[in-house]
C-alpha cells in the first residue's frame, strides 16, 4: 500500500526541539516511519511537513502543505495519508470532517499513529463517526483557543504594568542594546521624522494625505523600504507610545477575522501603561492635542452606524462575493440579455455580480471573468449553505457533548479534591511555623530555631500556601469556562433551526445581516466557487466563550 505522511507542529520551537508533549517532528517522524516499517506491504512514497503551523489560528486554504496533500490525493499518488495524531489534521471543528471527507471521496483511508495503541482509522461515513470527528475537533479547537485567552490576559497584565509585551518596536523605536533597563530606546532618525509630521501637522495646519505627500516627494520611506501613505502617517501618530504610554489592544478583530486599527471611539478598550518618560517622543499635550484635532475631522471617530456593500448592496452576496483571480470585491453591476421574439428583439436589463478591478481598471487588470449573473450565483451558493449547516445532527452532538463534559468534569473534581488537601496541607503547615516563631519572641532561650530560620520557614510556607490557593482559582475558573463553553454549545446547536427559518423568512437586508454570522467571503470563478464559512458563536448566541469556527468548500457551477 502507498502511503503519504503529514507532519505539523504549531511552534517553530517544535521542529528541533523537545517539548513537554514530546511531539516534535522528528518525534512524529520516527513514530509513522516505524508504523510503515511495520507492515510488510506498506512504503512511504511522500512526506510532508509543516513546520510552525497553527492548525486552530489557519483554515485548511491557508495551509499551502495541506493544499499539496489534498491535491497529491486527487491525482491518487497514495491510498493511505499517516498523520501522528488526528489534530494534527485540523483543529477546526467544522473544517475536520470537511477535510476527511474530502480524502475518502478519492479513496484515500486516514490514520493516526499514536491516539491508540496500533493506530486508528479516523472514518467519516457513519453518523456516529461524524458526530465523533465534530466533537474531538470541537474539543481540539476549544483547548487551543483557551491557551490563546490565557496568553492575552498575561500580556494584558505585562501591559498594565507598563511592560513590553513584544514584537516588532513600532516606529519611532528600536530594541535597546544590552539585557538591562527598558526593552524599547527611542529611534532617533525615525524619531525625527515622527517629529516633523507632528510639526505639520499642528503648526502648519497640513492634512495626514499631504504629510505623506511631502515625505515621500523628500525621499522618506517608512521602515520596510515603502511609501507613506495618509493611512500609515495616522496609524504612526495615533500611537500613545510618543507620549510615553505603552498602549495593549489596539488592533481588534473585524468581522472577517482580520487585525484593524481601533478608531478613537473604541480607545476606551485600549490598555494603557503607566507614563514612561524614556519613551517620549511628543510631548503629551502636544500629541493629545493632535488627537484632538483628527477627532474634529472625524479620523477614527464615526460612532454612527457603518455599512458596508453587505448591508447595502442590491445582491445578497455582495460584501461577501471576491473574484477568484484578483481577489477583488464582486459588486453590483447592471448589464442587459437579449430576449428574441416574433415582433422582434429587444433587451431586458438584471443586476450582476462584477469584479470591481475589471470595472474600475479595464479588462485587462484581472485575467478573471468580468461578470456573474446574480440567479447562477445565488441559487448555487445559498443552497450549500443551508444543506451545508443544515446537516448537524443536533441531538446527538449536544449529547456527545454533555458525555464528554461529564467526564472532564470528574477529572477535574478529582483535581479540585487533591488540591483542597494541599491546601489544608499547607495551611496547617505554615500556622506551625507562625506559632514558633510567636514562641521564639515570647520565648527565645527556648527555641530550637534562630529567628532568621523561622522567618524563611514562615515566609517559604506562605508563599506555598498562595501559590496553592492561585492554583485553585485558575481551576475554579477554567470548570466555569468549561461549563459556559458547554451551555453555548447547546444553545447554538438548539436554535440552528430557528436561525434558518429566520433566514428563509426574512426580507433581503434581513437576510444579509443573518449571513454575517456564517459566512466570510464566497470566493467566485469561471470554474466554480468557494465558499469560506466563520461561525461566529459569540455573535450569534450572545456569549464569549467559543471560538469562532472557520473551514470551507469548493464547488463547480452545474
Amino acid at each position: 500500500m502507498r502511503c503519504a505522511a503529514l507532519y505539523r507542529v504549531s511552534t517553530a520551537r517544535q521542529v528541533t526541539r523537545d517539548t513537554e508533549t514530546d511531539e516534535t517532528l522528528p518525534v512524529q517522524r520516527e513514530a509513522i516511519r516505524a508504523f510503515v516499517r511495520a507492515h510488510r506491504d506498506w512504503s512511504l512514497v511522500a512526506e510532508y511537513s509543516e513546520e510552525g503551523v497553527s492548525a486552530y489560528r489557519h483554515a485548511s486554504a491557508e495551509r499551502d502543505v495541506l493544499q499539496d496533500v489534498l491535491s497529491a490525493a486527487n491525482r491518487r499518488e497514495f491510498d493511505l495519508l499517516l498523520v501522528f495524531k488526528a489534530d494534527r489534521l485540523s483543529r477546526q471543528a467544522f473544517e475536520y470532517p470537511v477535510i476527511l471527507a474530502q480524502l475518502h471521496r478519492v479513496g484515500v483511508t486516514v490514520m493516526s499513529v499514536a491516539d491508540v495503541p496500533g493506530g486508528k482509522t479516523l472514518e467519516v461515513e457513519g453518523q456516529f463517526e461524524k458526530l465523533i470527528r465534530f466533537i474531538e475537533g470541537w474539543q481540539a479547537e476549544t483547548e487551543s483557543y483557551n491557551t490563546s485567552i490565557r496568553v492575552s490576559a498575561a500580556m494584558e497584565q505585562m501591559a498594565r504594568q507598563g511592560r513590553w509585551t513584544g514584537g516588532t518596536p513600532p516606529y519611532g523605536y528600536r530594541l535597546a542594546q544590552g539585557t538591562e533597563g527598558f526593552p524599547l530606546a527611542v529611534d532617533a532618525e525615525e524619531a525625527a521624522v515622527i517629529r516633523q509630521m507632528f510639526q505639520w501637522y499642528l503648526h502648519d495646519g497640513i492634512g495626514t494625505v499631504t504629510i505623506a505627500q511631502r515625505l515621500n516627494d523628500l525621499g522618506y520611506r517608512g521602515r520596510k523600504g515603502g511609501q507613506w501613505a495618509d493611512f500609515r502617517v495616522r496609524r504612526v501618530m495615533k500611537n500613545p507610545i510618543l507620549a510615553g504610554r505603552l498602549a495593549y489592544g489596539r488592533k481588534r478583530r473585524n468581522g472577517s477575522g482580520n487585525h484593524v486599527l481601533r478608531g478613537r471611539d473604541e480607545w476606551d478598550q485600549l490598555i494603557l501603561g503607566p507614563f514612561n518618560p524614556s519613551l517620549v517622543i511628543i510631548p503629551p499635550d502636544q500629541w493629545q492635542a493632535a488627537m484632538d484635532k483628527m477627532a474634529a475631522y472625524g479620523h477614527g471617530t464615526n460612532t454612527g452606524p457603518r455599512y458596508s456593500r453587505a448591508d447595502q448592496g442590491t445582491l445578497l452576496l455582495t460584501g461577501f462575493a471576491k473574484c477568484a483571480d484578483c481577489g477583488g470585491a464582486m459588486v453590483a453591476t447592471h448589464g442587459y440579455y437579449w430576449v428574441r421574439r416574433k415582433a422582434g428583439d429587444y433587451k431586458v436589463p438584471r443586476v450582476m455580480y462584477g469584479c470591481l478591478t475589471k470595472i474600475t481598471k479595464g479588462p485587462t487588470a484581472c485575467p478573471g471573468q468580468r461578470t456573474f449573473a446574480q440567479k447562477k450565483v445565488e441559487d448555487a451558493v445559498i443552497p450549500a449553505i443551508l444543506r451545508t449547516l443544515g446537516n448537524i445532527d443536533q441531538a446527538a452532538v449536544v449529547a456527545e457533548a454533555r458525555r464528554i463534559a461529564e467526564q472532564s468534569l470528574f477529572h477535574r473534581r478529582t483535581r479540585a479534591t487533591q488540591l483542597a488537601k494541599h491546601i489544608a496541607e499547607a495551611e496547617r503547615i505554615y500556622a506551625g511555623w507562625l506559632a514558633r516563631l510567636d514562641q521564639f519572641f515570647a520565648h527565645p532561650e527556648q527555641s530550637l530555631y534562630s529567628e532568621s530560620v523561622l522567618a524563611a520557614k514562615v515566609r517559604e510556607s506562605e508563599e506555598r500556601l498562595q501559590s496553592l490557593r492561585a492554583q485553585q482559582t485558575d481551576w475554579e475558573q477554567t470548570q466555569q469556562t468549561a461549563a459556559a463553553q458547554l451551555a453555548d454549545l447547546e444553545r447554538f446547536l438548539t436554535n440552528t433551526a430557528n436561525w434558518w427559518r429566520q433566514f428563509l423568512e426574512a426580507p433581503r437586508p434581513r437576510q444579509k445581516a443573518l449571513l454575517k454570522h456564517v459566512l466570510d467571503r464566497v470566493v467566485l470563478g469561471r470554474d466554480g466557487y468557494e465558499i469560506y464559512y466563520r461561525l461566529d458563536l459569540s455573535q450569534l448566541v450572545g456569549a464569549k466563550t467559543l471560538a469562532p469556527i472557520a473551514w470551507q468548500e469548493a464547488a463547480t457551477w452545474r
